[in-house]
Formats: C-alpha cells, sequence, structure tokens
C-alpha cells in the first residue's frame, strides 16, 4: 500500500488567496422607480413584440391594398412607432420612466387605432391589439419597480 502525501500547505511557492471583495465588487441595485433586471426584460421583449407587431400589420395592410392613413408618404410613417420605439429604448435603457413611456406609448396607439377605424377598420382592431398588449405588458412591469430608498 502507497502512503498518501500530506496536502500541500500556503508556503513560498503558493500564491495567496485572493482577496475578499471590497467596494469595487459591492452588489449595485437600479434606483428607485427602476425595473429590477427581471421586469426590464419583460418590458423590453413585450415592446419589443409590439413594435414587430405594427410592422406585421402595416405589412398585412399594404399586401391586401388596405393601407392605413400611416402607411402614406413622408414621415406619416413614423407616427405609430415613435411612442412604442421610445417605450422600448428606455425599457432597455432602464430609465426610471419606463413605465409611464409605456403608458404614453398606448395612449399613442389607442389613438392610432380610433383614426384609422374609419377607412381600415381591421388594421384599427388589429392596433387596437396591439395596444393592449402593450398595457398589460407595461401594467405587469409595476410589480418590478424598486422601492423608494429608506
Amino acid at each position: 500500500m502507497v502512503p498518501i502525501p500530506p496536502p500541500p500547505s500556503f508556503g513560498a511557492n503558493q500564491p495567496p488567496p485572493p482577496p475578499p471583495p471590497g467596494p469595487d465588487h459591492a452588489l449595485t441595485f437600479p434606483p428607485p422607480g427602476a425595473l429590477t433586471l427581471g421586469w426590464r426584460w419583460v418590458l423590453t421583449l413585450g415592446w419589443v413584440g409590439v413594435v414587430v407587431g405594427l410592422i406585421a400589420v402595416g405589412n398585412a395592410a399594404d399586401v391586401i391594398n388596405k393601407p392605413p392613413f400611416w402607411l402614406g408618404e413622408g414621415v406619416l410613417v413614423l407616427i405609430p412607432f415613435a411612442l412604442p420605439v421610445a417605450a422600448t429604448i428606455a425599457a432597455f435603457m432602464n430609465h426610471p420612466a419606463a413605465i409611464w413611456i409605456g403608458l404614453a406609448a398606448v395612449v399613442g396607439l389607442i389613438g392610432v387605432a380610433v383614426v384609422d377605424i374609419g377607412a381600415t377598420p381591421g388594421v384599427a382592431a388589429a392596433i387596437g391589439a396591439l395596444a393592449l398588449v402593450g398595457l398589460l405588458t407595461t401594467l405587469a412591469a409595476f410589480a418590478g419597480r424598486m422601492p423608494p430608498a429608506g
């Protein structure tokens, strides 16, 4: 039987153990009113889904030759996308006002749907459904807000 060698001891030939974490390695938390990491991604991906849905609705409306007012020429195409893209960016950047920007985007989408309801009711219904998705996602994100300090 072969004897087991003793465990090595810390000596001159061994590196010292790493130092304990200091202030550079301290945990950082989002500021009050900002979202936790999980809810930040829920809100970001929810608004990404709304923007992708708007692209799909615009494309489908163009294919069936019933374009809504915002598929006209010029800058009108930006109208339904401006606030949802702003909500997506605010959620991704974890801005403390991301939820409020999301609610403003919902109001903007409802306004676009109301304007479209006369000429293209199907497109208006689809945009209204996307506004509902944005509303539910944004309201759910209230659960992930950091509480005030203190």
